[in-house]
């Protein structure tokens, strides 16, 4: 949290100058009042101007901020909210909801439409990829059931020494195969792949990654594939044309009487009257 003071002739000025500059909203707007304005004595003696001291959130105490505004705007009882930070990713915790069914809601719905709406609010804020949310270690429970069936094939690696490349997945589910590999110094993880076709390679942290291949885009419903374009024939004159026809005609009848070789074709041009 950083700390500017800021002076004018009235506090709403002043706070309504600090909004404007540093662009805050009403959920993050943090600050002391140090003294009020006065005007002293007949305006002229002992005159003083407004002192306020903000405290201009970071990154993740403006995401914790957010958050328990929006539980409170939805009436969700919780105890506290806790965020923490791994590399461009904020990881936002509620603690002791006593609505946790409803804030998960139906197969994590509720849960991921409030993680949706925290992410759409921060998106251009730089320096941060994605936030999660998360409550009762619901979030947990997911990644470890999904990651279940994928154990036995990492861990296949390491007997055998030859890598594997899983089937195509979300970046949500890649972020969980990396976290559980990244946890073995014995392998490592790569990606392969583009849009919806990314894959996730794993391999011995000793073994050489394989160069990236291009590959061809799939194509589209109804797409057909767009023939080659034709080469272009240089067009033959009638002095070649004829060639040909005496050469065709010697090869089919080569017992007959040799065809009269055709005369050079000049051009001639009209005489100017």
């Amino acid at each position: 949290m950083k700390s500017i003071e800021k002076k004018g002739k009235d506090l709403n000025t002043i706070i309504r100058s600090f909004r404007k500059e540093y662009k805050v909203k009403d959920w993050e707007l943090k600050y002391d009042i140090l003294s009020e304005a006065s005007n002293g004595f007949l305006g002229i003696f002992g005159k003083k101007e407004a002192k306020v001291r903000f405290n201009l959130l970071s990154t993740e105490e403006r995401i914790k901020a957010f958050v328990e505004e929006l539980l409170k705007h939805l009436e969700i009882r919780f105890d506290s909210v806790v965020t923490r930070t791994e590399y461009k990713t904020v990881y936002a915790t509620i603690n002791n909801s006593s609505d946790a069914g409803f804030l998960i809601g139906k197969n994590g719905s509720m849960l991921e439409q409030l993680q949706y709406l925290v992410n759409r609010i921060f998106e251009n804020v730089p320096n941060l990829e994605r936030i999660y949310l998360d409550t009762e270690d619901y979030r947990l429970r997911q990644e470890q059931a999904f990651l279940r069936p994928f154990i036995p094939t990492i861990n296949k690696v390491k007997t055998t020494g030859k890598s594997v490349t899983l089937e195509p997945m979300q970046a949500g589910e890649r972020r969980i195969i990396h976290k559980y590999v990244e946890g073995d110094r014995a392998l490592k993880t790569l990606t392969i792949g583009e849009g919806d076709h990314k894959r996730i390679v794993v391999m011995l942290s000793g073994q050489k990654e394989p160069e990236p291949r291009k590959t061809r885009a799939p194509l589209k419903k109804n797409e057909t594939k767009k023939p080659a374009p034709a080469k272009k024939v240089a067009e033959k004159t009638p002095e070649e044309l004829a060639q040909e026809s005496y050469k065709r005609h010697n090869a089919a009848h080569p017992g007959t009487k040799t065809a009269q070789r055709p005369r050079r074709i000049t051009k001639t041009k009209k005489p100017t009257e």
